[in-house]
């Protein structure tokens, strides 16, 4: 068996992936669920080479990550109507990969960009300096 080098996957293939596929979407928040069956909907109909089997090892491929930068994924991928163009499974997770491993760069770039809060000044009653 060939471990997959982008996810770490390890191909069985005598696997029920139906009941895999239900495994993993079981532990994330039902929103996310949702969407990720909308997407996988949506990648099904108009790339035809995507499969139930891929969409397992996108799956699997993103366990790790957090919800909410999957759905910021998810969110980008559907309005670039990316499924449209033939880029499926794959190339979502590189998506969702690229943003999770990224983020922390962003946050600290974007605090840079957009500076921080002026800080609290604390006037005491009584102050005659006004």
């Amino acid at each position: 068996m060939n471990k997959c080098p982008a996810c770490g996957y390890t191909a069985d293939v005598n696997a029920n992936y139906s009941k895999k596929i239900g495994d993993l979407l079981r532990d994330r928040s039902p929103a996310t669920r949702k969407l990720l069956n909308k997407i996988a909907g949506k990648i099904n109909k108009n790339v035809p080479s995507e499969t139930r089997i891929k969409y397992f090892q996108f799956l699997y491929g993103i366990k790790d990550i957090d919800d909410e930068v999957i759905v910021r994924s998810i969110d980008a991928y559907y309005q670039g109507k990316h499924y449209y163009k033939g880029k499926g499974f794959s190339y979502l997770r590189t998506i969702i990969q690229n943003k999770q491993q990224n983020s922390e760069t962003v946050k600290k770039n974007e605090r840079r960009m957009l500076g921080t809060a002026p800080p609290v000044i604390n006037h005491e009653k009584g102050d005659t300096n006004e």
